[in-house]
């Protein structure tokens, strides 16, 4: 898959393409259905399919509480490859591109840049500057412009329905399972691992120290079970979701060691393995599969130490080991 920054990038030339057309921010149940029926179309009129997306995303810009991920990470890019995208195109959604009218997107973009011939759009998706044109005008700019235009049901599940608020919700509350149905996939967090305090390796459970970007969003404070994919770990000896190696998330400050303070660490212990300092350094994927219980604060080392067997233990026998 190509990956092409910005709309006047000479890289993007104009092509016979299907754009399924969006924010994206983190892909969640209601993207994937665009990308589904983008695909179709594609199929259908023999053309490539391109995935048009913004960077910052237009809920971190107008509504920075709505927005859980708001960059698609290297693993949702081959995610994207893998539902047959074709060409990600990574507008820059500055000061200026914000300006611009619904129907100068339509025509210099959408028509002339990219050569669409059909794109496809949620319900509730809107172009232009203060969001100008909904869903039924953007059908009329196509019939104006010679592009489709397939508007995709707002996706629901258990009656409610699929986004980015919902999801941003269950995760700060650390309901990373419930989050994850929404999102069709366990709740990736992308990360580099950067130098901690070493408390945990002298009562035996070595953890690596996770440095998330600011702009992603970290699960509420507790203990969770996940995988890890990381370059120079192995194949775990068991089937896991991705093949990545089974995991112990703590996520929150320290209150055993430091009761006052608030600096929040993501924490990972590798479940059976011992890894060398380079694991990770050249980026971590962290899946949260579920939460296993609160963080607390003990009174002593000794009981800090039984806790976290006991969370060890449970791991290993939820992942067969």
């Amino acid at each position: 898959m190509q990956v092409i920054k910005g709309l006047d990038n000479p890289a993007l030339k104009p092509a016979r393409r299907v754009v399924a057309d969006g924010g994206f921010d983190g892909m969640h149940l209601g993207h994937r259905a665009i990308f589904e029926t983008a695909y179709q179309k594609a199929h259908e009129y023999k053309a490539a399919l391109t995935a048009l997306t913004f960077e910052p995303a237009p809920v971190e810009v107008f509504s920075p509480h709505d927005s859980y991920n708001v960059r698609l990470t290297v693993a949702e890019e081959r995610g994207l490859e893998q539902l047959g995208v074709d060409t990600l195109v990574v507008a820059d959604f500055n000061e200026a591109f914000q300006q611009i009218s619904a129907e100068q997107y339509a025509r210099d973009y959408i028509a002339r840049r990219l050569g669409s011939i059909a794109v496809v759009i949620s319900e509730s998706h809107s172009w232009g500057r203060h969001a100008q044109a909904d869903a039924n005008r953007i059908r009329q700019l196509g019939d104006k412009y010679g592009f489709e235009v397939q508007v995709v049901p707002l996706v629901t599940l258990d009656g409610a329905v699929v986004s980015s608020t919902t999801i941003r919700n269950f995760l700060w509350a650390g309901k990373v399972q419930a989050a994850s149905r929404l999102l069709g996939r366990p709740y990736p967090l992308y990360g580099t691992t950067q130098q901690g305090s070493r408390r945990g390796t002298p009562l035996g459970f070595p953890t690596i120290n996770l440095h998330v970007p600011q702009a992603k969003l970290v699960p509420g404070p507790g203990v969770y079970a996940g995988v890890v994919e990381a370059e120079g770990l192995p194949t775990p000896p068991v089937p896991t979701y991705r093949s990545g190696w089974p995991a112990a998330i703590s996520v929150g400050t320290s209150p055993t060691f430091d009761p006052q303070g608030d600096n929040r660490r993501v924490e990972v212990h590798l479940l059976d393995i011992e890894v060398d300092n380079n694991c990770g350094a050249a980026g971590m994927m962290v899946y949260f599969l579920h939460r296993l219980r609160d963080q607390q604060a003990f009174d002593t080392k000794g009981q800090l130490r039984s806790q976290i067997q006991a969370d060890i233990d449970r791991l290993r026998h939820e992942f067969n080991l």
